[in-house]
């Protein structure tokens, strides 16, 4: 997937701060702009875990994959990051409680969110005449439920007990032509349009955003990517690697190197829910 990411109508790790082991849900997440000398990423991932005021774990995990040029990919998928991470700064301490309501308020905040950051990426695309759009796939973890949303064509994925899923649907022209049966998953991955996207942040003022809630269990692991993993390494793959990984910390490296020899810039977070001790 090395070519440039479209609009439809148009190794060396991250620094080691991201991978961590804090409260129960233990996580790795890594990025590496493939091209020797290139300074920038379009590339950007967010990862943190804590304790609501009642006690309760929440982590909240998001990568974006900038669309068009390097300078306006990298502006837009780092705006979604700290957009997210700063708006859910404040909710973590009011939550008591894991509840029907409290669920759908953390699907309202993160749409919210969302739609914030759309609203900054194109603030300032139209104040510099620049172009900029990212992908975005997020997950919200409280205590055993995830919230998770997407809009582009980074994944999110469920491991458990040897299978592996794919939860998001692909936002993206080749997705829509496997979808209608007029080409396969396997001619989508070399086919010519593989990179231009229907939906992404930044590119309309109203992007269309999947949103919905997953039940989780300990054992079960979560894997969020950009295009540069899951179009290199097959679900066959990524599930072997999964399934005799120890740990997020161990096996993120592993993935990130068996793709970075055919793969433009690589994102990717890693979300395991331990099992619990007897």
């Amino acid at each position: 997937m090395g070519a440039r990411k479209q609009l439809g109508a148009s190794c060396f790790l991250a620094p080691p701060s991201h991978m961590q082991n804090q409260t129960n849900l233990l996580f790795a997440a890594v990025t590496d702009a493939k091209h020797p000398g290139k300074s920038q990423n379009q590339d950007a991932v967010y990862a943190t875990t804590g304790k609501t005021g009642s006690g309760l774990t929440y982590g909240l995990f998001v990568v974006a994959d900038g669309v068009g040029g390097l300078k306006e990919g990298s502006r837009a998928s780092q705006t979604i990051v700290n957009t997210l991470s700063a708006h859910f700064a404040p909710i973590w301490p009011a939550i008591t409680a894991v509840s029907d309501r409290t669920v759908m308020r953390l699907r309202q905040q993160l749409k919210k969110a969302i739609y914030k950051a759309n609203e900054v990426i194109q603030s300032m695309a139209g104040s510099q005449d620049e172009r900029m759009a990212s992908t975005i796939t997020c997950a919200i973890i409280l205590d055993q439920v995830v919230v998770i949303a997407n809009a582009g064509d980074s994944r999110t994925y469920l491991y458990r007990q040897g299978l592996l899923e794919q939860l998001t649907q692909d936002h993206s022209l080749v997705a829509w032509l496997v979808r209608q049966e007029q080409i396969t998953a396997e001619q989508a991955l070399t086919h010519p349009y593989r990179n231009v996207l229907t939906h992404a942040l930044g590119a309309t003022e109203k992007p269309q955003i999947d949103l919905f809630t997953q039940r989780l269990f300990p054992g079960d692991w979560l894997l969020l990517c950009s295009d540069g993993i899951w179009g290199t390494l097959s679900d066959e793959t990524l599930a072997d690697y999964l399934h005799t990984a120890v740990s997020p910390e161990a096996v993120a490296p592993k993935l990130m190197a068996a793709a970075q020899d055919h793969s433009d810039d690589l994102a990717l977070v890693l979300v395991q829910l331990p099992l619990k001790s007897k």
